[in-house]
């Protein structure tokens, strides 16, 4: 199966997801997150990081307002292959601390690249920046 195009956008019951190439998987969680909706979520983001060397995660947290036992469950059981930065932005204090438990719970259980990472900011613009500043300068095009 290929993977998302880019600009493609899902829903995944209140949950949206979509790309930007080369290698933004952004999201945006609404609510209670619970187990269905985020495991397609996360099965999507599976499928664009395919054959990726690294990809970022743009995520809107600032409507998110707590996370199903299922939910969690599928945090716990994903493997991930490609090396992950989340940049997170919006998130409440819990959110983020909730947040930061799983990322490192995933490096102690090796369901993770020990290089996840996770950062927050207040704005999708100060995380745009920061992504845009990561990102290694593309090569031009010899004519």
């Amino acid at each position: 199966m290929a993977g998302p195009t880019p600009g493609q956008r899902r829903q995944f019951g209140e949950q949206v997801a979509w790309t930007e190439a080369p290698n933004l998987f952004g999201m945006r969680l609404s609510g209670k997150v619970d187990g269905p909706s985020l495991g397609e979520l996360v099965a999507y983001q599976v499928s664009f990081s395919a054959g990726k060397d690294h990809i970022f995660v743009l995520c809107d947290l600032s409507a998110v307002t707590g996370a199903t036992i299922e939910a969690r469950r599928v945090l716990q059981e994903t493997r991930h292959t490609t090396a992950i930065t989340h940049v997170c932005f919006g998130a409440k204090f819990t959110t983020r601390i909730f947040a930061e438990m799983v990322v490192r719970a995933a490096r102690i259980l090796g369901s993770s690249q020990p290089d996840m990472q996770i950062l927050f900011f207040s704005t999708e613009a100060e995380a745009r920046a920061y992504i845009a500043h990561a990102r290694p300068p593309r090569r031009a095009r010899r004519p």
